[in-house]
């Protein structure tokens, strides 16, 4: 049983599609010691039928495979069939997008058949991220990244279970692990899903971020009104954390700048299974969505520093999505093995679990700002702080562009 709660603490990752099988409602969801997301069963309920078991995305997996990433050889993997560069052609969708507008034109394909689209919301009165769908409200509230974990419930596969049963079309997007979740739990593939999921970086805790945020209304005496992970403010390369409040005050920082957004991309805050996630280079959905950071040749009106989306294409399924969305996108094809970048295991040697709850525990206990603080030297933290105050300023920024940069953006020709 101790090597049972080990592996479940090292490779769950929160999808829930146990819960939400459970006929005799024997497992529910509770919150680890850092305020991830874990299924617990109650023994007392349980009737031992499996199901759980059965539909555990994880379980489908040999033990150790994390490993077995590294070594292509032990083990077969889905390998994209199509990849595409594409931003949508309103400047007005591609500005509201994290990159280039693709899961905009896909949702509302949907949507114009009377659809129903199902992702992550931040709810800012809860401050936290939850499913969400679009008839409860606009599509709008479930676009751009949000660097934290979203909460599937207890029944959010029910919910698409229920609509796919009427025959309604239903998109799905969310983590590679969360789509890896709800493929297994529906048991067979409907022909009116559409799975999506995006190039994941791990999840952070929602106490990390809900707790930064009390912090920032403290500091600015006032209530958090909109917050946004992808703020476009310095143009698309550069990660941006924006908060608005309610008093008109508005925080916006960069990522190396801002606490939450440096300590998430160090990776000092994931889940563990994050770390060592099974599903980074092994999809299970029809299409895959990221930034297109490699590249910037594609660029027919001067859209490159706005929004790039690479769309990676595993089944038919996801090549009719795509072609139903040709006239509002721009679109250019490329070789799948060269746009694959995106697709790198990860593997979380034993040795480094303990500095990683080091970090995770740091984070619950002190915030963000503390564990900042020490990952980075009081220099490093100066430099960071000066390139922001360089960044804020326009006329700074134009006479420093080798400081400010491109940010993520590094063009690679795809030929």
């Amino acid at each position: 049983m101790d090597d049972i709660m080990l592996r479940i603490k090292k490779e769950c990752t929160g999808c829930m599609a146990c819960v939400n099988s459970c006929p005799a409602g024997a497992i529910s969801i509770t919150e680890n010691e850092y305020g991830f997301l874990f299924p617990v069963i109650d023994e007392t309920r349980c009737v031992n039928c499996g199901l759980c078991e059965r539909v555990c995305p994880i379980d489908k997996l040999p033990e150790g495979s994390a490993q077995k990433a590294f070594n292509e050889s032990d083990r077969e993997r889905t390998f994209p069939v199509e990849a595409w560069s594409m931003y949508h052609k309103s400047s007005e969708v591609v500005g509201i997008s994290s990159s280039g507008g693709a899961f905009y034109a896909l949702a509302k394909s949907v949507l114009d058949e009377d659809g129903i689209v199902y992702g992550c919301f931040f709810d800012i009165n809860e401050k936290r991220a939850r499913l969400a769908d679009t008839d409860s409200m606009p599509l709008e509230a479930l676009l751009t990244s949000k660097y934290v974990e979203n909460s599937i419930g207890a029944d959010g596969f029910r919910r698409v279970e229920k609509e796919l049963s009427k025959g309604r079309r239903v998109l799905f997007c969310g983590t590679p692990c969360h789509t890896a979740g709800l493929k297994s739990y529906l048991k067979r593939d409907y022909e009116n899903l559409l799975l999506v999921d995006f190039a994941c970086g791990g999840v952070a805790a929602q106490p990390y971020l809900s707790d930064y945020i009390e912090r920032l209304e403290k500091k600015y005496d006032s209530k958090v009104k909109r917050i946004s992970f992808r703020d476009k403010y310095y143009g698309w390369g550069q990660y941006c954390f924006l908060a608005e409040f309610e008093n008109g005050e508005i925080y916006r920082k960069t990522a190396m700048a801002d606490p939450y957004f440096f300590s998430f991309l160090r990776s000092s805050m994931q889940r563990l299974s994050c770390h060592g996630c099974h599903f980074s280079d092994d999809h299970k959905s029809d299409i895959s969505l990221s930034d297109f950071w490699r590249c910037d040749h594609f660029d027919v009106d001067g859209n490159a520093r706005k929004g790039l989306s690479l769309v990676l294409v595993f089944s038919e399924k996801g090549k009719a999505a795509l072609r139903a969305v040709s006239d509002v996108m721009h679109m250019e094809q490329l070789p799948v093995d060269k746009a694959s970048y995106q697709l790198s295991p990860r593997y979380c040697p034993e040795e480094k679990l303990s500095e990683i709850e080091r970090d995770m525990k740091m984070a619950y206990l002190d915030g963000v700002e503390v564990l900042r603080n020490n990952l980075l030297t009081k220099e490093q933290r100066e430099a960071f702080d000066e390139r922001q105050r360089i960044m804020d300023d326009p006329v700074l920024a134009a006479e420093n562009p080798d400081i400010v940069g491109t940010g993520q953006i590094v063009p690679v020709r795809f030929q």
